[in-house]
Order: structure tokens, then C-alpha cells, then sequence
């Protein structure tokens, strides 16, 4: 990330022409709309690589912008950004193996304990790590994934809290449809809200109280001292359910069209000759497939779009692994060498959320290894990413 522009710049020109652009200004952007929704800290979270954006580098950005603490989701994850120096508070959110409690308090990590199993290892004396180690207490409210139930939830809390060694620094829990139900959600923040006040009456109140992911930031308590947004800082909008904020996407994922052919009536396109042209066409080919994270079904063949220069071209046939073609009959101005977007402001990662048949969460994080990340702050390219080349 430290080379000059025109380095960076040859890095590019060596690289296969497809990239997923990151705007570290928007994401800063969108940060700091977040924080000015709440009044309380956003401890964003970048498991996944930072939803495939490059758990680094926007780590780094994110820092920069003023937040406190990070989450991730596994232990190889935390470790990860603390080896490159990233110092803050780091929650691990998922649950961790038997032989990682070790791990954690090398690295000054906070788990999260969500079974009787890692209360047991935090619970166990340990010499490693100098000071205590902080955890989070997660209650089942509605998920059925991981956490305790109500009772064994306040048991765990105080055997945290009269054990040396550990300090009970937050209490949590998983909102299931807080992008898709208000009723459901706001009975699971009962549960919490409630177990929370038992806590209280016990002399148990840990610093951080937490339940909101991005669209959970829409029903915040009054209670709750911490958020948790992912998908927001990223730019994308849960839906149908999200809190009003202004945020745009961060990532762009384009490749230049590498040909552009005219086939006669009658061709067919692609394997299994799926879709035949029934009039001379113009068919550019696309540097990127589903390797890359171009959904390969019926309905992003039959439906789906790239953009180029601004306006959406038809994909046609089935998306390969390395490559997809699209019609360009109708833009006669289109050349090779053009880019052609996959996803971004246009199309959005829900629209081809559609075409995949999946969520917005998912295309942003299977966008493949192989497609480099750009990094761009002020309007200049800043860092690239990929497994062919670190720059």
C-alpha cells in the first residue's frame, strides 16, 4: 500500500483488466454517517475480508475515522489484523475452538462466549496474556444459533463476574429479521432489554450492551451502549427494513470488454447454446465469470445487465467461469476496452442480489479472490490487492 501513484498504476496495467474498486472516502463517509445516526460508538464489522472489500486496508481507513473497536467474526481473523498492527479492541463475534482460548489472550482479543464450552475455557486459570481477558456474554433471543438461554445466561454472567482473570465487558445478542420484521425484532429486544434489567439487579452492568446490526440500527434501545453495523458501512442498505442514513456503495467490481464480434442470425452463445441471436448481433466478451462472483443462473442469463458507459447492456448466455458476454447491439459507440460493471451504484448489489437469487451479503463477499482490489482515496489509486501482487 505504500508505492507511489505511476507504481501502482504499472501494477495495474499487468493485471488482468478487471477489478473491484474500493472508495476509502465513502467508506469513511458512510462511517461517519453512521455515527452521527447513534450516540453511542459503531464498532464496525469486518469479518469476511471486510465483506470482500479487504479486511486491511479498510480496517486501516476505519481507524482513521475515528472507531473504537472492530468485530470479526473467527479468532484466524483477529489475528490476522492484529500481525499487521492494528492495535484497537477487536470483538471475535462466532464462536472459537477448544484450543484457541490460548490465542485470544496472546493476541488481547474479546470473544464472544456463546456456549458452555468457551465459558468453561474462558473460566479455566490461564498464564498467557498480562491483563484480564475481556469477553461478551451473548444471550439467545430468537436466533436458535449460538448463545445461552435466559437462565443460563444470568448463571454465566455471574460466574464471569467472581471469576479472576476475566472481565465481563459486554452482554449481546443476534437480531434474526430485523431487515425483514419490526414485530419479531422488537420481541427480541424484549428478551434482551429484560435480561439486561436482571443483570442490573444483580450489580451486573457491563460496559457494552449490544444487539443492532445495520438494520437493527432502526430500533436502537435506549439501553443499548454499542451497534454493530456490517452491511452499512459498506454502502449497501438492508432491505426492506433500514434506518434512514445516507450511505453509497464502496465497491465497484468492473472488467474492459476484451472483443467485441458480430454474429449472424441464428448463432447461438455460450455453452449449451442457451441463447441464440435472432438478428445479426453484436456480442462483446467480458474478462470475469463466476469464479469472480458473476452469478451464474437462468435468471442473470435472462435477465441480467452489466453497465457500460453508463447504461445497462443484456447479458447473453450462460455466464462461464472466467468470462460473460453481453449485447451490444444496440451501442454501436461501445468499443473494446470499455468497462463494463458488474455491481455498484448501477447495478446495486440488491439488483444483483435478484439476478442471483441470494442477498446483497452475499455478492459483495463472493466476489472472487482473483479480481484485485483497488483502493482509491481522492479520486487516486492508493494501494492494489490481489493474490498475484501485493502493492
Amino acid at each position: 500500500m505504500g508505492r507511489d501513484q505511476a507504481a501502482l498504476e504499472d501494477v495495474l496495467r499487468h493485471l488482468r483488466p478487471a477489478r473491484a474498486r474500493i472508495d476509502l472516502d465513502r467508506l469513511a463517509s458512510n462511517y461517519g454517517a453512521l455515527q452521527r445516526l447513534v450516540p453511542v460508538p459503531v464498532m464496525p464489522v469486518v469479518k469476511a475480508d471486510a465483506y470482500g472489500h479487504g479486511a486491511l486496508p479498510v480496517a486501516r481507513r476505519l481507524l482513521a475515522a475515528g472507531a473504537p473497536l472492530l468485530a470479526v467474526a473467527y479468532v484466524e481473523e483477529a489475528v490476522a489484523l492484529r500481525e499487521e498492527g492494528i492495535s484497537v479492541p477487536i470483538v471475535v463475534l462466532a464462536a472459537y475452538g477448544p484450543g484457541q482460548e490460548r490465542v485470544l489472550r496472546q493476541h488481547d482479543l474479546t470473544p464472544v462466549v456463546s456456549t458452555p464450552r468457551t465459558l468453561e475455557g474462558v473460566l479455566t486459570p490461564s498464564r498467557e496474556g498480562k491483563r484480564p481477558l475481556k469477553v461478551h456474554l451473548k444471550i439467545d433471543t430468537g436466533m436458535s444459533r449460538l448463545g445461552f438461554d435466559r437462565d443460563a445466561f444470568l448463571a454465566a454472567a455471574q460466574r464471569l463476574v467472581q471469576a479472576s482473570g476475566v472481565e465481563l465487558e459486554g452482554v449481546m445478542t443476534h437480531l434474526a429479521s430485523a431487515d425483514e420484521d419490526r414485530d419479531v425484532t422488537g420481541r427480541q429486544l424484549d428478551r434482551f432489554d429484560d435480561a439486561v434489567a436482571a443483570l442490573a439487579t444483580r450489580g451486573i452492568r457491563p460496559r457494552y450492551v449490544h444487539a443492532c446490526n445495520s438494520a437493527g440500527l432502526a430500533q436502537r434501545r435506549e439501553t443499548h451502549t454499542l451497534v454493530r453495523p456490517g452491511l452499512l458501512v459498506y454502502g449497501i442498505r438492508p432491505r426492506p427494513l433500514s434506518p434512514e442514513v445516507d450511505v453509497r456503495p464502496v465497491m465497484t467490481v468492473s472488467a474492459d470488454i476484451a472483443l467485441i464480434k458480430t454474429i449472424p442470425e441464428g448463432t447461438p452463445v455460450s455453452y449449451g447454446g442457451r441463447w441464440v441471436a435472432p438478428r445479426p448481433s453484436r456480442i462483446g466478451t467480458v474478462p470475469m465469470g463466476y469464479a469472480d462472483g458473476v452469478p451464474r443462473t437462468e435468471a442473470m442469463r435472462d435477465q441480467g445487465a452489466l453497465v457500460v458507459r453508463g447504461r445497462r447492456v443484456p447479458v447473453r448466455g450462460t455466464v462461464c467461469m472466467d468470462l460473460t458476454m453481453v449485447d451490444l447491439t444496440e451501442r454501436p459507440e461501445v468499443a473494446e476496452g470499455d468497462e463494463a460493471v458488474l455491481v455498484g451504484d448501477d447495478p446495486d448489489a440488491w439488483q444483483v442480489a435478484d439476478w442471483a437469487g441470494t442477498n446483497a451479503w452475499e455478492v459483495v463477499t463472493r466476489i472472487g479472490p482473483r479480481v484485485p482490489r483497488v483502493y482509491v482515496e481522492e479520486g487516486r489509486v492508493t494501494g492494489v490487492q490481489s493474490p498475484f501482487v501485493r502493492a
